[in-house]
């Protein structure tokens, strides 16, 4: 956290241009979502290993821990989730610190401004993931003459933090750029609604949901397939990351996910799907989501048919086992791909606004919105009419549209920490038996890594580790 770039001695003498402001921006933005290994590798494993979408898979201890909720101060997985976010806040601060130096003139038009809410949509993004995935963590704003061994912020004054970077990105935002990969007005509006339904806002969360939903720019693809067959920046899309071979920026997520029948590096694959999710969306006849979330490969007494070891826990005793899907492409050997990693979109929203109407009360309100989304993979609408019932309902429906997009443990704590413990002790392996995972109030988030705290002696460690 305290680590500094090279860059820093120089970057006061950097910062004279407006064009020296647009190469920090693009600084930032590769700090974030290609160099920082957060949204390759863990947004994944967090979000739906951690939960009841994914298996571990692979050979990785640490993921281990982080699925079975054996994780300790000495996490791989904690330790690079900590520093990479605060590398990409960093590199946020800098160009905060230094941009309003330059002078305005300098910029056409709103740009000085603009850029000022781009970075400051990807700290409150950074800062999203922090707090949610340890609870109070330091709140450092600025590069500038801050204490070298922070203290832990309450979560509270995180989350306002937070709010205010999206609420001063919202006034400063366009609609829309010319090019794409830029933090928008809805892309912030989204967020927003995101961070506030995390909250328990939900008055907030509705507002901006309705902002996002009647602006005018977004609209849901008329084929689920679409968003994930190789087509980026879609109708639906809110913010994706981008990657293209000719960058050299590519995402490596179907290196760790497809079966070696789509490239030619065989290992053990990670972020295997569940056998719960699989049979959600066979008990649910949605083939659509099924088939293009989730490749299921056949077994033969040697393996996979395509010569790939098989990952626990499933085994040769299995009929087929399931790899995820929603990303197709392979371009080298380790299977890095060129689908772009799609972050906020709008069916996203459209769920979470039933959500906050069903919380709210407005239930009646909440049931068209849920059958919208199954309408488009062609399910009937849902048969739940009671607030609990609805709830429900909007719960399974985000799970299975949503599915390894890294939102579905936050979605599961919203709903209740004792109902997630619950159904997380309750998950079997492929066979039926019971994987009795450790899993405790403490265990909801993830430890300080105990590398931070041996270099910042003011940091304190969560309860129970």
């Amino acid at each position: 956290m305290n680590k500094q770039p090279i860059s820093q001695g120089t970057a006061g003498n950097y910062y004279k241009t407006a064009k020296d402001a647009e190469g920090g921006l693009v600084g930032a933005y590769q700090q974030a979502f290609l160099t920082d290994q957060y949204w390759v590798w863990d947004y994944t494993t967090n979000g739906d290993a951690r939960a009841d979408n994914c298996f571990a898979g692979g050979d990785n201890p640490d993921n281990f821990a982080v699925d079975n909720f054996t994780t300790t101060s000495l996490n791989g997985n904690a330790t690079r989730d900590w520093q990479g976010l605060y590398q990409d806040i960093y590199a946020a601060n800098i160009v905060l610190d230094y941009v309003p130096k330059i002078p305005a003139e300098q910029f056409a038009s709103n740009r000085q401004a603009e850029i000022l809410g781009e970075v400051k949509f990807i700290r409150a993004l950074s800062y999203f993931q922090l707090v949610t995935t340890y609870g109070d963590v330091p709140l450092v704003l600025s590069t500038i003459n801050t204490p070298s061994k922070p203290t832990r912020t309450p979560a509270a004054d995180v989350y306002a933090q937070i709010e205010k970077d999206l609420l001063d990105g919202e006034t400063a935002l366009p609609v829309s750029f010319a090019n794409v990969g830029h933090a928008t007005k809805g892309a912030v509006q989204a967020l927003l609604a995101k961070v506030y339904a995390q909250e328990g806002k939900y008055q907030q969360c509705l507002d901006y949901c309705n902002k996002v939903i009647t602006s005018g720019q977004y609209t849901l693809v008329p084929n689920f397939v679409t968003l994930f067959n190789g087509t980026k920046n879609t109708s639906e899309s809110i913010f994706e990351i981008q990657h293209s071979e000719a960058s050299g920026f590519t995402t490596y997520n179907v290196s760790l996910y497809l079966p070696a029948q789509f490239g030619t590096y065989s290992f053990k694959k990670f972020n295997l799907p569940t056998n719960d999710l699989v049979n959600l969306y066979k008990a649910q006849n949605d083939n659509v989501r099924l088939n293009s979330s989730i490749y299921q490969a056949a077994v033969t007494p040697d393996g996979l048919a395509a010569g790939d070891p098989i990952p626990a826990p499933y085994t040769t005793a299995s009929v087929t086992v399931p790899f995820l899907y929603k990303w197709k492409t392979n371009i080298s050997q380790f299977g890095g791909g060129t689908d772009n990693t799609i972050l906020l979109r709008l069916a996203d929203i459209i769920l979470l606004k039933a959500e906050a109407s069903n919380q709210l009360g407005q239930t009646g309100a909440a049931i068209p919105l849920v059958n919208q989304i199954r309408t488009r993979v062609g399910l009937p609408a849902i048969t739940a009419t009671s607030k609990d019932d609805v709830a429900l309902a909007i719960l399974n429906e985000r799970r299975m549209e949503l599915a390894f997009e890294g939102n579905r443990w936050n979605d599961l704590l919203r709903f209740g920490s004792q109902y997630t413990i619950t159904l997380m002790k309750a998950q079997v392996d492929p066979t039926g038996k019971a994987l009795n995972y450790n899993i405790t109030q403490s265990k909801l988030l993830f430890p300080v890594p105990f590398n931070e705290i041996q270099l910042d002696g003011n940091l304190t460690q969560n309860p129970g580790y």
